[in-house]
């Protein structure tokens, strides 16, 4: 696994403003080095350091000391210095936000206990210009807060101890140091506004020939407080020597990270006693935890699930207590199956699996994993858990598919067909499946997401080519249209009912890849569409198709639902490429994130954006917020995931804090250090996983 580059012995990546450092040794990087450690300490100078320095703060392998004309960092034999030229000489420095315990020292026979603040702040740096500095895991942020009436143009920056400056074409400033970089990420400027809205404001940095950086601020209200925030909070490459990608992403209650997807890796990174240490050859599915503030131990549980044959991760999940479920496809003979297994052989062809594994559990964590099928072809798609049972979903093409006795449909269709089951990893054999039936029509159906409401019942979305797939009366829309739809169903599986069904789409190809239930317990559904007449809502952010293919995001009320009611919010998102998105999430505020690829170079972006322009390479990663309250102006953030090689966005989420995790693939860089992953020059994909906030 690698976090920027070997060839560096330090990288410092200042992100916005933000001073974010990253230690790299020339040998194999460890879990230590390439996740941020514990979180910063600001101390006043107890008369341990010399002066003039005011304040200290420490990190892994590094110092930081404050003075009233700088901010000095030290790595190694190497110093820079981060001056504000034309500064008060005497700004005053205040702790924040105490810390419970001080930092005790044992100096000449002296016991010191010195206060520890979790934030800095630097009053009067320029008139009427304060300077926080703050600690995110293991890294230093700083933000400018710029009061009602103050020039932001004030700001001029220095970096002494940097051979050379320079403005690369993202418009990060880039200071060259040895064999090492600098690269300060261009300023992200905005607004809030007493009535809580954030206003976004142009920015950027400009280099004069003396090496100084001024800050260019584009029009704003002057009677408004204005803040330059950083934005991403941690990034890293999970990637070994061959093809790695990130599938799925979440997170807990303790900010731990949780990921999963595929490789072809042999030395993909591990941690913890996992369930399965090596590759079973080919592809395998892998899952793995991740501290980012974890020090040696950030990777706190990786492992392999495969056999021999290639196996093709399609949807995971957690409980509450940090357990793994993932779903998908294998063709191994040998996948690795516990002895509770509804289906314990595979005899030929690939067909879906199901496993549950804990990590606390260690070698002993594959707690419960089946084959899913009948005799020819079959794929599990999504994945859920409720009450201890498991829900997946997916296709299959074979006509003796494990169903139960109660079934809504206990025959295939035609060819593929969807189908739903339920799953009780505490039961053994047959008996662990206790509801499960087919859902299709006289063509083929896929089930792609599956979601579960606080009464059991089990809401699946896809796509599907029947004009008689099963659709109900209240159904939003009963008519097939053309070249494929998206479906919404809702079953009750333990009764074999089905409760509500309705196809989703335009005259041209639609498919619903992820769903959700809101705390309103309305449905949300991202896809793609082909269609220019697909259903849209006046409220809509984007209410014409923008040509080819694009995202969209729909919800529909089911309590509200009848023939052409019950779509509440419905909207494109994209630009005359073409996109896809593949995960859907929601906060409190009832705003929808959605990731994806993109092949638009006039994508719908921020001026927030961590990267405003596509790479022109043809497959950008995006990450969208959109906010149905606000109609028109409803794109809260919208940004590609690039560089100059391939990128796709598969997995989303975002916490209560709004931190937005995401992951995916790159075949280049995408983080802002300018420094690609370790296959990068063969073309290979590199996993990748990234947190960050919006102003």
């Amino acid at each position: 696994m690698r976090f920027f580059s070997r060839r560096l012995p330090f990288t410092l990546w200042l992100c916005a403003s933000s001073l974010s450092v990253s230690l790299l040794a020339d040998s194999a990087a460890s879990p230590a080095k390439l996740l941020q450690t514990a979180p910063i300490r600001f101390e006043p100078n107890s008369g341990l350091q010399p002066s003039p320095v005011k304040w200290i703060a420490r990190g892994q392998g590094y110092a930081f000391a404050f003075t009233d004309r700088a901010a000095l960092l030290k790595v190694g034999n190497r110093s820079v210095q981060l001056k504000f030229d034309g500064a008060n000489r005497h700004p005053a420095f205040a702790g924040d936000e105490a810390q419970r315990t001080p930092s005790i020292y044992f100096y000449e026979q002296k016991r010191l206990s010195v206060p520890a603040f979790s934030r800095l702040r630097e009053s009067g740096v320029y008139r009427g210009i304060d300077v926080v500095y703050y600690g995110n895991g293991g890294e230093i942020e700083y933000d400018f807060e710029i009061a009602p009436g103050a020039n932001p143009s004030q700001i001029r920056l220095r970096f002494d101890g940097a051979d050379s400056v320079h403005l690369n074409e993202h418009g990060d400033l880039v200071l060259a140091l040895g064999s090492g970089e600098i690269t300060q990420r261009a300023p992200v400027v905005y607004q809030r506004l007493a009535s809580g809205e954030i206003v976004q404001v142009a920015g950027r940095y400009r280099l004069a020939s003396d090496g100084t950086a001024r800050l260019d601020v584009g029009a704003y209200n002057h009677g408004e407080r204005l803040i330059v925030d950083p934005t991403v909070l941690f990034s890293a490459y999970l990637a070994g020597t061959g093809s790695d990608i990130a599938v799925a992403i979440t997170h807990d209650a303790k900010g731990i990270i949780y990921a999963a997807g595929n490789t072809t890796s042999l030395d993909f990174p591990g941690g913890g006693t996992p369930a399965q240490a090596t590759s079973g050859g080919s592809t395998d599915a892998w899952i793995m935890q991740i501290d980012p503030n974890g020090g040696a131990n950030a990777i706190l549980y990786s492992s392999y699930i495969g056999g021999g044959a290639d196996e093709f991760l399609k949807g995971m999940t957690i409980d509450s207590n940090g357990v793994f479920y993932i779903a998908g496809q294998t063709a191994s003979g040998a996948f690795p199956v516990t002895s509770g297994a509804i289906i314990s052989t595979n005899a030929a062809n690939a067909h879906g699996f199901v496993s549950m594994i804990d990590p606390s559990q260690g070698a002993s964590g594959l707690i419960y994993s089946t084959y899913l099928g009948g005799t020819q072809t079959d794929e599990c798609d999504g994945i859920a858990v409720f009450n201890g049972k498991i829900y997946v979903t997916g296709a299959t093409d074979s006509s003796d598919f494990p169903v139960s006795g109660n079934s809504f449909q206990a025959t295939q269709a035609v060819g593929f067909d969807a189908f739903a089951v339920i799953i009780d990893p505490t039961q053994s054999g047959a008996a662990s499946e206790v509801a499960g039936t087919y859902l299709g029509g006289s063509s083929e159906d896929i089930g792609r997401s599956i979601a579960v409401d606080a009464n059991g019942l089990a809401y699946i979305g896809g796509l599907t080519y029947s004009f008689d797939f099963p659709v109900t009366g209240n159904g939003y829309q009963q008519a097939y249209h053309n070249l494929g739809d998206g479906f919404l169903t809702v079953l009750d599986l333990n009764a074999g009912k089905l409760i509500y069904s309705s196809y989703l789409g335009g005259s041209s190809a639609d498919e619903v890849k992820k769903i959700l239930i809101n705390p309103a317990g309305q449905i949300a559904m991202t896809g793609y569409t082909l269609s220019s007449d697909f259903p849209i809502t006046q409220n809509a952010f984007q209410s014409v198709f923008g040509g080819v293919a694009n995202a969209f995001v729909a919800v529909l009320d089911l309590k509200a639902s009848q023939l052409g009611v019950g779509l509440t919010y419905s909207t494109y998102y994209g630009g005359t490429g073409g996109e896809v998105a593949y995960d859907i999430k929601t906060d409190a505020s009832g705003r929808y994130y959605i990731g994806g690829y993109t092949m638009s170079y006039d994508l719908p972006v921020t001026a927030n954006a961590i990267s405003p322009s596509s790479g022109m390479a043809g497959v950008d990663g995006f990450i969208a917020v959109i906010d149905p309250a606000k109609g028109t102006s409803g794109l809260v953030y919208g940004s590609y995931v690039t560089s100059d090689g391939f990128q796709v966005v598969y997995g989303l989420d975002v916490d209560a804090a709004g931190t937005i995790y995401a992951a995916g693939f790159t075949t280049s860089n995408i983080f802002p250090n300018g420094i690609g992953p370790n296959n990068a020059s063969t073309g290979k994909y590199s996993a990748f996983v990234m947190t960050f906030t919006l102003p």
